[in-house]
């Protein structure tokens, strides 16, 4: 997976500065509210730039990651340099990435896996989304997301992307289970994912807050040797209660399913070639819970 990984994640970066530079660089990303095209251009740059730098310092702590960042050099105005800068920083990259094995430690956001197998994988779906995005800001057909990247990209978030932002819920908040949803690309095992809601009130603010978050439903395993349940894992009785909350089911193409999870349905609707329409059916409940999620983005 490496060696193609690697080539995916150039091909994407490449494609994604190619559309870039031939769009107004003050063009509105429509999947990316917040950001411009060259906004968007720039985010690409300091994500490669950031991750090669850790990975060439060997940084393992959140000190090291946090040294890292301040020493990445201010944005260029000039979009000329911009895109110079741009391709260094997927040059380092992929050199960094290239002589490094999957199984080596590296500092990563998520406390479960600090490898630089879970860079390589975060930095392909990365770059896949964001090509995405600078072709809707470009206003162009949206290329095609091979089926096997796609569900790829629809496992890394349920098993990465939305389980990390449980590591986030403070400490003062309540977190409570509030719908279970199965997701089944085609020709493949649903996987079905717990939707939490942690509620609370900021202390610094008085801000009352309520934050959909998800992860892999949790399962009950029982040791083979003794009988006991694992650690980290659910009663009987708990799995019986989560299998009782409002559930729903998403189905469709892998690339349906991916594009959805990560926030851009939008680009469903100019996918190069044929697409069928994904569906999302179930109670009425699950499905709100769904669409708030994916309201709430990752971050």
């Amino acid at each position: 997976m490496s060696n193609d990984a690697l080539t995916l994640i150039r091909e994407e970066s490449d494609r994604l500065a190619t559309v870039l530079t031939a769009t107004d660089p003050d063009r509105h990303v429509p999947s990316c509210p917040a950001w411009t095209a060259a906004d968007l251009l720039w985010h690409l740059t300091e994500v490669h730039e950031f991750w090669g730098a850790i990975l060439a310092t060997g940084a393992l702590t959140d000190e090291q990651a946090g040294s890292v960042e301040e020493q990445i050099a201010p944005r260029p105005e000039d979009v000329a340099q911009l895109c110079e800068r741009r391709a260094a920083a997927t040059d380092l990259l992929l050199g960094q990435l290239a002589r490094r094995s999957d199984d080596e430690p590296a500092w990563f956001w998520f406390a479960a896996d600090r490898t630089v197998g879970i860079i390589r994988r975060m930095q392909t779906h990365e770059a896949t989304i964001h090509r995405v995005d600078a072709e809707l800001a470009a206003e162009a057909p949206v290329t095609r997301i091979a089926p096997s990247v796609a569900l790829a990209g629809l496992q890394h978030m349920i098993e990465v992307m939305w389980p990390a932002q449980l590591d986030w819920v403070p400490d003062w908040a309540e977190t409570t289970p509030v719908a279970r949803a199965d997701l089944a690309p085609d020709g493949q095992e649903p996987v079905t994912v717990l939707i939490r809601r942690w509620r609370g009130t900021r202390p610094r603010d008085g801000r009352s807050l309520d934050v959909p978050v998800a992860q892999p439903m949790p399962q009950e395993r029982r040791s083979p040797a003794t009988g006991e349940r694992e650690a980290g894992t659910v009663g009987a009785r708990g799995a019986g209660s989560l299998r009782e909350l409002p559930a729903a089911e998403v189905t469709g193409t892998a690339q349906a399913l991916n594009l959805w999870a990560w926030g851009r349905s939008l680009a469903l609707e100019t996918v190069a070639g044929a697409t069928p329409p994904m569906r999302i059916t179930g109670d009425d409940r699950a499905v709100a819970e769904l669409a708030a999620l994916i309201d709430e983005g990752i971050g």
